[in-house]
């Protein structure tokens, strides 16, 4: 059971000391999702060694499990409901920017979900809105729970509200993501919904 972290637990923004060359609307997706991959990486790993089982093959394969192309799209797909349009747009951007890689262990659609989500971390980064940054992070940890969520909201006609990191329904998807690790039955590498993203 990893500790739940305080709001005033927030990224410290003198971690990184260099500013990009342009502002973050201007800089390449692909950029974005370079500095993306890295803040999601060091997250996903200041949270596994969080938990209580601390063996380094074990750190690896609990990081990977949110790391992998897979688990970004999934986690993504469940976020897109609770994105802002200008969120939205980074995502768009990030999903169709041509990348001269391929993926390894994933398919072409979870790669470019993948790049996506990385690139709306980078941005978020960037743009210096560490609030809804770590809000972003955290509800990656539990994308199921977000998309039940979502779906149990939307059904009771009360998903109206836009995330912006202040209002209520932000505060209670926080308060249902609490970094609990998933159940010991779940499966972590079932397939994902992200084709319909």
């Amino acid at each position: 059971m990893a500790p739940e972290m305080n709001p005033s637990d927030k990224l410290n923004p003198q971690l990184f000391r260099y500013p990009p060359s342009q502002k973050p609307e201007l800089l390449n997706p692909l950029v974005l999702a370079y500095v993306g991959d890295a803040v999601y990486e060091m997250f996903i790993r200041q949270y596994v060694i969080s938990m209580p089982n601390q063996r380094p093959n074990h750190l690896h394969r609990a990081a990977t499990r949110y790391v992998s192309a897979k688990g970004q799209s999934k986690a993504l797909q469940a976020l897109m409901p609770l994105l802002t349009e200008e969120e939205t747009g980074i995502v768009k951007r990030g999903r169709n920017a041509k990348s001269g890689s391929t993926a390894k262990n994933a398919d072409v659609l979870e790669y470019r979900h993948s790049t996506a989500f990385e690139a709306l971390i980078g941005y978020l980064y960037y743009k210096q809105a560490y609030e809804r940054l770590n809000y972003i992070m955290e509800a990656s940890l539990e994308p199921e729970k977000i998309a039940a969520l979502t779906a149990s909201e939307s059904e009771a006609g009360t998903a109206s509200n836009q995330p912006g990191g202040t209002d209520t329904g932000t505060g209670r998807i926080q308060s249902d993501v609490s970094g609990e690790p998933e159940a010991a039955g779940a499966d972590p590498e079932a397939p994902s919904d992200a084709h319909k993203l």
